[in-house]
């Protein structure tokens, strides 16, 4: 039996494992040691997301600039949204991104804050990539038909987002509500 897989996918899942399980080391020095512990689960469980993409990557049929969408949102989404966290830890940033229990974090403001919080914000992405993969496994007969259609709504889907994120971003209000 051969067993197909994207190993783009499975080695970022396993470094992102491995990076996840070391996070909580460097806890004694951090400002916001919640902040590493959401970062050791968050790489654990956002592995798993990595290796159920490497696994279905392969048995998608979606046109290639649509793969390409998904890929860069999944990897923007799953990397920006541990960094972030992993930037809550050490630097107590994110000072308006609310962690566990709708708890503030205190810490810095300016600039961690303002980069922390635009990382949080871009796993958002990750919805894109979850949706593209699903139009990709129903292997809808437009989708192969249609493929300048698909890549114009996978694009302005991925533009959208990028777009709200930026927004939540300079206007914490509207982030984690």
């Amino acid at each position: 039996m051969s067993f197909q897989y994207d190993k783009r996918f499975l080695i970022s899942g396993l470094i992102m494992l491995v990076l996840g399980l070391v996070a909580p080391i460097y806890s004694p020095y951090a400002l916001a040691k919640i902040g590493l512990l959401q970062a050791h689960l968050i790489g654990a469980v956002q592995a798993l997301v990595f290796f159920s993409f490497a696994w279905m990557w392969p048995q998608l049929s979606l046109p290639k600039f649509t793969k390409v969408i998904a890929t860069f949102s999944l990897y923007v989404s799953l990397w920006a949204n541990w960094i972030g966290t992993l930037f809550v830890g050490i630097f107590g940033a994110g000072k308006e991104q609310y962690i566990v229990n709708q708890d503030l974090v205190p810490g810095a403001t300016g600039f961690w804050n303002t980069a922390t919080l635009l990382l949080i914000n871009l796993s958002q992405l990750a919805v894109l990539a979850v949706i593209l993969a699903i139009v990709g496994f129903l292997g809808w007969v437009w989708t192969s038909k249609k493929e300048r259609v698909t890549n114009v709504i996978s694009l302005m889907l991925l533009i959208t987002l990028l777009l709200i994120s930026l927004f939540q971003t300079f206007n914490p209000e509207f982030s984690n509500g």
